[in-house]
């Protein structure tokens, strides 16, 4: 398995910020709606946004954040463009950012608009420096209190044996150096066909990296909503090392739950999945 993981794009070396408290993307999803409102200082309020197809906008009055949401959206479709909004902001602050349908599918699409002069707009408020409270009493709160990232990864490699009867190594030794841009090799089933998580890491991330990237290979393998993406023909996804923020539902929002579960506040957690080898392989020779 880890011999087709050869050539892959190069990897981003970096190491995600681990600061406790800070609010992250995946915390937009998390929490309740009603807290996560009032924690972000936002309201919501119902207009006419016109014939242009936008669900939804969050710009800055007074000072406060507001979420205009186009009047006959669902409670349901209220609750994903406020998530999807927030969660934005709380990646990247923004004086205004736009909610779109997503061409061609059932998603959306958040984007930050480059001429936006006909909103009233102010300077981004801050974005709360301290969650973990609201955690407390919550489904997502860690079950043994906040651990070191090596604990954290232990717990994850003995949940995944117990629980899913799964399998997490790190990547042989003989293997390297490995390809940049390769962070794991992750399969769902078994060479008998067999359900059970085969997860394959290379050993030489950051620890805080390393654990973020269990939770989505696990998250990958068990079956969460991979946005239309497959594994390769013997049933193999390659992840990346490079992350984005959570963006809702699926593999990321499990996998960065299941670490937080488990005592660590995770970074981005949105890994990027790469193609197989041979199709990169074609990609560059077509290039040339």
């Amino acid at each position: 398995m880890q011999n087709r993981a050869l050539g892959l794009v190069p990897e981003q070396s970096r190491h995600q910020d681990s600061a406790p408290g800070r609010m992250r993307a995946h915390d937009a999803w998390a929490l309740e709606l009603s807290v996560l409102m009032d924690t972000m200082n936002a309201r919501a309020v119902a207009i006419d946004l016109g014939q242009q197809g936008m669900q939804a906008a969050l710009t800055v009055v007074s000072g406060r954040l507001c979420v205009l949401l186009r009047a006959g959206l669902s409670e349901q479709e209220t609750a994903v463009a406020i998530r999807s909004l927030l969660g934005r902001y709380i990646h990247r602050p923004a004086s205004l950012l736009t909610l779109w349908p997503e061409t061609g599918g059932q998603g959306v699409v958040v984007k930050e608009p480059d001429d936006a002069s006909d909103w009233g707009r102010g300077n981004p408020p801050e974005v709360p420096a301290d969650v973990l409270p609201l955690y407390e009493a919550g489904n997502w709160a860690p079950k043994d209190g906040w651990r070191s990232d090596d604990e954290v990864w232990e717990n994850l490699k003995q949940f995944t044996a117990d629980h899913l009867k799964g399998v997490v190594e790190y990547i042989p030794e003989d293997m390297y150096p490995l390809p940049d841009g390769l962070g794991a090799v992750v399969a769902g089933y078994d060479s008998e066909g067999m359900a059970h998580p085969l997860v394959f890491l290379r050993g030489d991330l950051p620890a805080g990296l390393r654990v973020d990237l269990l939770g989505f290979s696990i998250a990958l393998a068990v079956g969460a909503d991979r946005g239309g993406r497959e594994p390769d023909e013997n049933g193999i996804f390659y992840v990346g090392t490079d992350a984005g923020p959570v963006g809702g539902p699926g593999v990321a929002l499990l996998g960065a739950l299941m670490v937080q579960r488990l005592g660590r506040r995770p970074g981005d957690c949105d890994f990027r999945l790469l193609d197989p080898p041979e199709e990169a392989g074609r990609g560059q020779e077509s290039a040339a």
